[in-house]
């Protein structure tokens, strides 16, 4: 099941590898033929241990400045953030932080509905858990959700390289 999740989640990677060559220090999002700007009602809220709703993946960028990584609850279909499973998040984040040096992870909720939303739900199963590292990749966790499946999520998430996945396309100037 980890291995199908790690898998999902390189195919998503891939599909983004330009992307994620642009924006190395960022989260890895989804493709999109028409970024719609954000208002100034979503500036920068700080991460904390509230699970706050996104719309998009690239929302990340914004909403988890300070974030080395984040958690990215996906609710099964008709779901809210209400079903995530939020003891087992808090407690990954609360086992992994004194190991970032001060650095902090975020949690989330993608929207049902939402077309990455729609795009990842299609790859992986859901509910469901995406582990993503700033400047990294990403790891999908579904099924039981346990401390242990998110924790270990975000290290497979930490050991991806932020070119697509560990592999450059011939178009890229190499990974940075």
């Amino acid at each position: 099941m980890l291995v199908a999740g790690v898998l999902v989640a390189r195919a998503v990677v891939k599909g983004n590898g330009a992307q994620a060559n642009a924006a190395t220090a960022g989260f890895a999002a989804l493709p999109s033929p028409a970024q719609t700007p954000m208002s100034d009602a979503v500036a920068k809220p700080a991460v904390t241990d509230a699970i706050k709703e996104i719309a998009t993946l690239s929302e990340l960028n914004t909403v988890a400045t300070d974030a080395i990584g984040v958690f990215v609850f996906m609710p099964g279909k008709g779901e809210t953030a209400a079903k995530a499973p939020a003891a087992q998040i808090r407690g990954a984040v609360r086992t992994m932080e004194p190991q970032l040096n001060g650095g902090k992870i975020g949690i989330f909720t993608l929207k049902t509905g939402s077309r990455d939303y729609e795009q990842v739900a299609s790859q992986m199963t859901v509910p469901g858990v995406l582990a993503l590292v700033k400047g990294k990749g990403m790891s999908a966790t579904s099924g039981e959700i346990t401390e242990t499946k998110l924790v270990q999520a975000f290290v497979a998430a930490s050991s991806s390289g932020g070119c697509g996945g560990g592999s450059c396309g011939p178009s890229s100037a190499g990974c940075k």
